[in-house]
């Protein structure tokens, strides 16, 4: 092949790919090797689309960056050269509004960009979120913070404390959600802000209730002096199976509609950028939280607690935070970038700055059913069924202080055992329940040690 020839083609190889976080590998970075044009890239997507949604899939996100995009309507004609099947309905929790020129495109978000918005999967707590995000970058900050950060939520799940993990599965989660009839100003609760006669694009309360039928959402119901606030509850998993890998990822909202989250998240950018104003801020609305939410009972719009209606605190809170911090990357976003994330496996979320005239769109894929994956069972559920199940339930609970084979070869099932029955016996106890704690010990002691009894 003739330079001419290579350099005008659409190979992996004319691009140039490298990392943004060589130590997370999170985003991978696609950039032009030659050619920066709008026209090559959405040639060179639709030709490699499998190979660029296989390096998505495998890494969580990538960023693509150095190429001509100018517009909101050049961003979505790129984004459509690789995914082809965008949505334009919205049941998020962020007020939004569509770009001139295009149908898939929206703002990120209208809330104040000194408003911290937490790390979260989009729209999880609906029955089918998008598969994929897509943001793109029309004006970038000129000043600190700003920044879209993600965080594999794989990780997250892998490295939560295994009680508080096991907690969150087993209670699972409880979403309350308000909507007045006009969207609030002057707020901290960002999904206060949207209405849902702008949520649904209706004023009718009757076409809402269909939708949310179609959608096969929760009931509906009306509230309120007047009966024209939105509200419904349900129950969904604090975690997700990936539809393609299987892997287990943390999946839920509660790192942004916790009451704790706003003042949390301002903290932890002043930590980052030592800007006085959000350490400022974080003290104002920590008392103010605290005063609203704890001692005078308000809800947030998105109201989240455990399955069984019990608070989740803020030490627990703290440990989500604490292991979500920790694998957190940064992208300053720069014009014409395009950030495509896996929305069943990467977070997104925003960090807080004072520059206004940062702008930055998204689009999203058709919905994904989650519920087509469902995650595996608790151990609450796991502890009447075979023996199998058990020991790895215990690995579970225990972070892995009870060894499932211990328990399979005890003395008195082993040819080389010299130990009595009494003495078998009171051994197997001690490995069933060593470490167990006290407030599950009574619910799986019974069942468990039928189950290794009928082994032995």
């Amino acid at each position: 092949m003739s330079t001419k020839d290579f350099v005008s083609s659409l190979s992996v190889n004319n691009v140039t790919t490298s990392f943004l976080d060589d130590t997370n590998k999170l985003p991978l970075v696609i950039s032009p090797r030659f050619d920066d044009s709008l026209e090559f890239l959405c040639r060179w997507l639709v030709a490699n689309r499998s190979w660029v949604e296989e390096q998505m899939l495998f890494y969580g996100a990538i960023l693509i960056r150095g190429f001509a995009i100018d517009d909101a309507p050049e961003f979505e004609r790129a984004i459509s050269s690789l995914q082809p099947n965008l949505c334009d309905s919205y049941r998020g929790t962020s007020p939004r509004s569509v770009f001139e020129g295009t149908k898939y495109t929206f703002s990120a978000a209208d809330a104040p960009v000194n408003y911290p918005i937490g790390q979260h999967v989009e729209m999880a707590f609906l029955k089918s979120p998008p598969r994929q995000l897509y943001f793109g970058c029309l004006k970038g900050s000129n000043s600190a913070g700003g920044e879209t950060s993600l965080c594999d939520f794989r990780k997250v799940y892998q490295e939560l404390d295994p009680a508080v993990r096991y907690k969150f599965e087993a209670k699972k989660m409880l979403y309350a959600r308000t909507h007045p009839k006009v969207g609030e100003k002057w707020t901290f609760d960002v999904a206060a802000m949207l209405s849902w006669k702008q949520m649904f694009g209706t004023s009718d309360k009757q076409e809402v209730e269909a939708i949310c039928q179609e959608e096969e959402a929760a009931e509906v119901q009306w509230i309120g002096p007047n009966n024209d606030t939105f509200f419904q509850e349900w129950m969904d998993e604090a975690c997700q199976l990936h539809p393609d890998t299987k892997e287990k990822v943390w999946f839920n909202h509660v790192q942004v509609f916790h009451w704790s989250t706003f003042p949390a998240e301002l903290w932890f950018a002043f930590t980052r950028i030592r800007d006085i104003r959000f350490l400022l801020r974080s003290i104002i609305i920590a008392i103010f939280s605290v005063i609203k939410y704890c001692l005078l009972g308000h809800r947030m719009a998105l109201d989240i607690r455990f399955g069984d209606g019990s608070p989740i605190s803020v030490s627990e809170m703290n440990q989500v935070r604490k292991v979500v911090h920790k694998n957190m990357v940064f992208s300053t976003w720069k014009k014409g970038d395009i950030m495509c994330i896996d929305n069943f496996s990467t977070s997104h979320g925003r960090q807080p700055t004072y520059d206004f005239g940062r702008k930055i769109l998204v689009a999203w894929s058709n919905p994904h059913d989650k519920t087509s994956t469902i995650p595996s069972p608790t151990a609450d559920k796991k502890k009447e069924h075979d023996y199998e199940d058990l020991t790895e339930c215990l690995g579970v609970l225990f972070d892995d202080a009870c060894v499932p084979g211990a328990v399979e070869a005890t003395p008195n099932s082993s040819p080389d055992s010299t130990l009595s029955s009494e003495e078998a016996h009171d051994l197997k106890e001690f490995i069933i329940n060593q470490g167990k704690p006290k407030d599950i010990a009574t619910g799986i002691n019974t069942n468990a040690t039928s189950l290794v009894q009928a082994q032995a």
